[in-house]
């Protein structure tokens, strides 16, 4: 993979194209999802009365690498909760006192090259995904994640020029560590675990062929841009009448 050319273009157009990133809050957290999840993937996502549930549905192919924004987190009584309730046998060794004033850490990673993504989906191996999301409005792609990873791990990606979000084989991914344009580690999800995420959702308008066509995706609680719509049939049924 070309990260170095990658990387540039991304720095050189950022200004312009306006990355855009998601404020994720414990409040807005989703948590003790009953199967795994993992940032990138689509599915659809139900509320039941003792736990939430993602099913995913879809696993789109990003031959590109895609740009993440890292946040470091401390842990507090209400991540811990969510992070040993995800994982009882607690796989990082965290520790977590109360009573201590030097609290462990965790990482909030959030997809932020929207454009990148749109162009990715819009790609002719990813058409099976965009033609599932075109029949399925209740379709929402998990945008960020809180991943409790081990303190090296943490040091290693805040040292990083940039981290991407790149296929690591077919329907799997893992994150690429980036520094002075090449990629010099890689960190597999499965030596992660990820306790809480946060969803977007798709939105259609009319491109320049008068088609139905992806033109932006948006946090859970936002609304889609004007003249755009959750619905793809809607924006179809827009285009159909602005013809007559």
């Amino acid at each position: 993979m070309q990260f170095k050319k990658y990387f540039l273009v991304v720095c050189s157009f950022a200004s312009f194209l306006g990355c855009r990133s998601i404020s994720v809050n414990k409040s807005a957290m989703h948590t003790a999802t009953t199967t795994p999840v993992a940032l990138g993937v689509i599915g659809i996502h139900e509320n039941h009365m003792l736990n939430t549930d993602f099913q995913v549905t879809t696993i789109p192919t990003y031959k590109k690498g895609i740009r993440v924004g890292i946040t470091p987190t401390t842990f507090d009584k209400t991540t811990f909760k969510a992070y040993k309730n995800s994982s009882p046998n607690n796989p990082q060794q965290i520790t977590y006192i109360d009573s201590v004033d030097t609290k462990p850490q965790f990482l909030k990673i959030e997809l932020i090259d929207w454009v990148s993504i749109i162009s990715e989906l819009e790609q002719g191996y990813n058409q099976q995904t965009i033609e599932y999301l075109k029949r399925q409005q209740d379709a929402e792609m998990i945008s960020s994640v809180s991943m409790s990873v081990s303190p090296q791990i943490i040091k290693e990606i805040q040292s990083a020029e940039a981290v991407f979000l790149v296929n690591k084989n077919y329907k799997q991914y893992e994150l690429s560590l980036v520094t002075d344009g090449k990629s010099h580690k890689t960190i597999d999800f499965s030596d992660t675990t990820i306790f809480g995420y946060r969803l977007s959702y798709f939105c259609w308008g009319e491109n320049d062929k008068r088609r139905v066509s992806l033109f932006d995706i948006v946090d859970e609680n936002d609304n889609c841009p004007k003249d755009t719509y959750k619905n793809a049939e809607k924006a179809k049924e827009k285009i159909n009448y602005l013809k007559l």
